[in-house]
């Protein structure tokens, strides 16, 4: 076994650590008011290996949907041309939220946390505006649409993200089922708009 590995696994371990504690003082003591050299000390750690992996204080706060985004982003371009975007979306969605119900109350407490200071809250629209994007490239193509200005891909993203972020308030404020919450945005989306894409309109039928 060579070193690469576990010197990956050390890294991430790291990085892990810091995200943790940045969490857990983000809540209880407020963004603004958490230092870096807190975050280490918290995570049982040196400032400077935290630089290491974090420039910054919104690096630490956006890490968690960054590592999604960039896992995303990956699946995306990687699914089969015989699956449509809008039951990958739906494959996706399904998965993560499996995943991250796992964390319980942390991922409740990370979802409090994404609005809780402007700086953090501009970062998770920055990577929402990216999903969007990535989104409505891939739904212009299965509807044979150009993606730019207000189109139609557009509005399919925006309206998937939209009751996304939804059901994510519904689950905050406790009581509700997120999955099929999340299940039900898209198999909505499917039956409104599901006809443009006639590659796939059997595969997405309900």
């Amino acid at each position: 076994m060579t070193k690469f590995p576990l010197r990956t696994k050390r890294k991430m371990a790291t990085r892990e650590k810091l995200v943790s504690a940045a969490r857990q003082l983000f809540l209880s003591k407020g963004y603004d008011n958490t230092t870096l050299e807190e975050i280490a000390e918290l995570a049982g750690l040196h400032v400077q290996t935290l630089y290491r992996h974090f420039g910054t204080k919104q690096d630490l706060a956006k890490a968690g949907d960054e590592h999604w985004y960039r896992a995303f982003e990956s699946a995306i371009r990687e699914k089969p041309d015989t699956q449509s975007t809008l039951q990958f979306w739906r494959e996706w969605m399904t998965t993560t939220t499996e995943e991250l119900l796992e964390e319980g109350e942390m991922y409740r407490s990370h979802l409090r946390m994404r609005t809780m200071s402007p700086a953090i809250l501009g970062a998770t629209i920055a990577i929402r505006n990216r999903y969007e994007d990535l989104l409505t490239n891939y739904i212009a193509q299965d509807f044979n649409m150009s993606p730019d200005g207000v189109s139609i891909p557009r509005l399919v993203a925006g309206m998937l993200l939209s009751g996304n972020d939804h059901a994510r308030r519904l689950y905050e404020q406790g009581g509700s089922d997120i999955k099929n919450d999340t299940e039900k945005v898209v198999d909505l989306t499917i039956q409104l708009v599901g006809h443009l894409d006639r590659q796939h309109a059997h595969e997405d039928a309900i």
